[in-house]
């Protein structure tokens, strides 16, 4: 399922193809209804907001060639889409009180890390809020364990191969999201990395005089990283859109996933 650099794997491409998403969404899934389990629309609903805010400031960082902020936003985006494929499916048992509370576990972790230094003063918490937070999540380990590593208590790997287990195929391919947990999550781990290796993948050097180097995009990367960074935002729109009861956003999933993964 690699993503080839020919003339369709190109910015303007992204862009032309990004745009019919954009439209695409706006037409089919705005005004939202939430009539049927709104408090689990509401979420997946502001999940799906802040991922068009950060699908499009990609838009902007490929205009600038700007690949290892596109691969942050990205996994970023990822993340949120795995939650919203869990929750539009109700993959997790007391999923909306989970995802609501977790909230606690890690204010309570800053929290108690700033007092640990004598700083809990900047935390923003007041004392009475502190034991707010406290009792929070005391009641929350309390009721579904200790695991912190996420809001079901399960990896993010275990999450996306959750995710894959409760939806149809994507482009003849039984574990869609694991590839993009793979091609956004690890290798933007990669890239977003402050190490030599991180800070010059996506960059191509080229050597003017023995001390003179000019550093420009590596095209592979910027395409490979925008194109993927669509189809994680697709996956936002798919995942609103079965909530809803859009069922035209699965066709245009997968009609556009095909498209993009196809070597054609």
């Amino acid at each position: 399922m690699a993503i080839r650099v020919h003339n369709k794997f190109t910015p303007a491409n992204f862009i032309r193809v990004s745009d019919e998403t954009l439209n695409f969404q706006l037409a089919t899934l705005y005004p939202v209804s939430n009539k049927k389990d709104p408090e689990r629309i509401d979420l997946l609903f502001l999940n799906h907001d802040r991922n068009l805010s950060t699908f499009l400031t990609i838009r902007y960082l490929v205009e600038h060639q700007r690949v290892a902020d596109i691969y942050t936003l990205s996994r970023s985006m990822f993340e949120s889409i795995i939650s919203m494929g869990l929750l539009t499916k109700n993959l997790v048992a007391d999923d909306i009180a989970r995802y609501q509370e977790f909230q606690y576990l890690e204010i309570h972790k800053t929290h108690e890390h700033l007092k640990k230094l004598g700083l809990e003063n900047l935390s923003g918490l007041s004392a009475s809020d502190a034991q707010l937070v406290s009792d929070k999540r005391s009641a929350y380990v309390k009721k579904w364990g200790k695991k912190e590593s996420s809001w079901t208590s399960k990896s993010l790997e275990d999450n996306v191969k959750m995710v894959d287990g409760a939806y149809p195929s994507t482009c003849n391919e039984s574990h869609f999201y694991e590839y993009l947990y793979c091609q956004v999550y690890r290798k933007g781990s990669q890239s977003i990395h402050a190490s030599f290796a991180g800070l010059s993948k996506g960059v191509t050097v080229e050597t003017i005089t023995p001390s003179m180097r000019r550093f420009t995009v590596d095209e592979n990367h910027l395409i490979f990283s925008c194109f993927h960074s669509l189809l994680v935002f697709l996956s936002s729109v798919r995942f609103l859109g079965m909530a809803i009861g859009k069922t035209e956003c699965e066709n245009y999933f997968q009609k556009t996933a095909n498209y993009v993964v196809s070597e054609d």
